[in-house]
């Protein structure tokens, strides 16, 4: 018998004009994810751009929103253009060099409605394509859409995936990055891209341990991963929060005394925020538990996988899944004994 993965996006089509759009917004109907927001120069290039558009009546690309349970309507886009047209019509500001259109330069939405009322008239009764993921499909599913159609960066994906889990499951991760030892260069000064890296390296920590558990036969991809490894940290108690908190502050003092030797550096100042880093700092986190755990040396323990290039091969090159994050981590035992 054909077997199939049972995994699907549950979806539908929603046209809604910005009229529509603005006045959900008011009424907190439409929510964006908090996320660092542009400069103010790009968001008046930004606005410029999606108002001549619209006004030259092209076709802006669908807009990917998840559906709440209390039925408002998370924005997925990475581009910004749903946030910056309403900052615009918040009265925030100007549009400025449009080629199209030069009369309306540096006219903010209240000049514009009182000197060129037609025009703002077509503007309000735009309308954009809405691609709704209903509340029923599975949470880790609305971040994979994000990687398949939006190439988020992590700053992005986590602050989406705090709005889907809640607000307790951020403040936990905030909790425990900003514990981190001195505040490691390694480490991005961007609070959303260090609570991925938190639960990125507690994704690692879980599927060791087995705190993670899957049927037989079965394998989770890297949103799945994340999906359990959010859920187990929201189920954890206080005291697991303060151990848990210290133990990345005791690591990360380790790993900062390894990077300060002269002879082998892993360069990982240069990967903030990259696949690469989150890769090996989810490992070389976990490597200094296991050393703590066993009772050897943790520098020692360090420097047997580090220079293991093959590993790191095998590691760069791979998914991050859980079958090699399993075999990964079975190789990284066989080098500490």
């Amino acid at each position: 018998m054909e077997r199939f993965s049972g995994n699907y996006i549950d979806c539908y089509e929603k046209v809604i004009s910005v009229r529509q759009i603005y006045q959900m917004y008011r009424e907190r109907k439409i929510v964006f994810p908090k996320v660092p927001l542009m400069r103010r120069y790009k968001k008046i290039e930004r606005i410029s751009e999606i108002l001549e558009i619209i006004l030259l009546g092209f076709t802006l690309p669908t807009v990917y929103v998840s559906e709440r349970q209390d039925g408002s309507l998370l924005v997925l886009e990475s581009e910004d253009r749903l946030r910056c047209l309403i900052g615009f019509l918040e009265g925030g500001y100007p549009v400025r060099g449009l080629e199209f259109y030069p009369e309306l330069d540096e006219c903010g939405i209240e000049q514009l409605e009182q000197q060129f009322p037609r025009r703002i008239s077509w503007l309000y009764d735009y309308k954009f394509s809405f691609l709704i993921i209903e509340y029923t499909t599975p949470r880790y599913m609305h971040i994979q859409m994000g990687s398949y159609i939006e190439r988020w960066n992590f700053t992005r994906e986590q602050g989406i995936r705090n709005e889907l889990y809640g607000e307790e499951l951020e403040r936990r991760l905030i909790y425990m990055e900003q514990r981190l030892w001195e505040s490691p260069a390694f480490f991005s000064k961007v609070s959303l891209n260090r609570q991925y890296m938190v639960l990125r390296i507690l994704m690692y920590h879980f599927t060791y341990t087995g705190d993670i558990q899957i049927g037989l036969g079965e394998s989770l991809n890297i949103q799945q991963l994340l999906d359990c490894t959010a859920v187990l940290i929201l189920e954890k108690d206080s005291h697991w929060l303060n151990d848990t908190a210290d133990a990345f502050r005791k690591a990360t003092g380790e790993l900062l005394d390894w990077e300060q030797r002269p002879y082998f550096h892993l360069g990982l100042e240069k990967e903030k925020g990259k696949e690469r880093q989150a890769k090996v700092l989810g490992y070389l986190y976990n490597v200094v538990w296991i050393c703590q755990e066993k009772e050897c040396e943790v520098q020692w323990g360090l420097e047997r996988v580090i220079d293991d290039r093959m590993l790191w091969r095998d590691i760069e090159s791979g998914k991050a899944n859980m079958a090699n994050i399993r075999t990964h981590f079975k190789m990284i035992e066989e080098r500490l004994r």
